[in-house]
């Protein structure tokens, strides 16, 4: 049984990926999702950021669709998306399914390539990205793990 406060979040999570509202999630969703949101911060699309991200999207449909066993050409339903959302955070592969669109997510955020990115630019793609400003501020928090208000990315990427 999943508790109803992650059931909330991952339903949130579709309905911010299913991009064109039918109900289902494909691969086009999340390359749309990723086109949106580099947009929303003004990277160009054919960027390394914009590339990253894209890549980045396409990894967490594949794995998505992996764990609840559709086809990658195929579709995901909102239950097939949680159940696999769920399945990974029980089987320690929520890092695998994620790990690559967060990273690129983060160095988008990182606008002016100091590999450091401030709450304040994280807030700003969390938010583009449809998160509200409570949600950008708690993710930021816990990815700050020592509490100095930035995010090292080469830290934080390192396995």
């Amino acid at each position: 049984m999943i508790p109803d406060a992650l059931r909330a979040e991952y339903e949130q999570r579709f309905s911010l990926y299913d991009t064109d509202g039918d109900g289902y999630l494909t691969a086009d969703d999340f390359t749309e999702r990723a086109r949106v949101l580099t947009a929303a911060v003004g990277e160009p699309d054919g960027s390394a950021k914009a590339r990253a991200l894209q890549a980045g999207m396409r990894n967490t449909f594949e794995e998505l669709a992996a764990l609840a066993e559709v086809d990658t050409a195929g579709r995901l339903d909102r239950e097939q998306f949680v159940a696999a959302f769920a399945r990974a955070g029980a089987t320690g592969l929520l890092g695998r399914v994620v790990g690559p669109s967060i990273a690129a997510t983060v160095a988008l955020a990182d606008a002016d390539g100091d590999g450091v990115v401030s709450l304040a630019d994280f807030t700003a793609v969390h938010r583009a990205a449809g998160y509200s400003a409570a949600q950008a501020e708690a993710a930021f928090r816990a990815l700050d793990q020592d509490g100095d208000g930035r995010l090292k990315l080469e830290a934080w990427q390192a396995p």
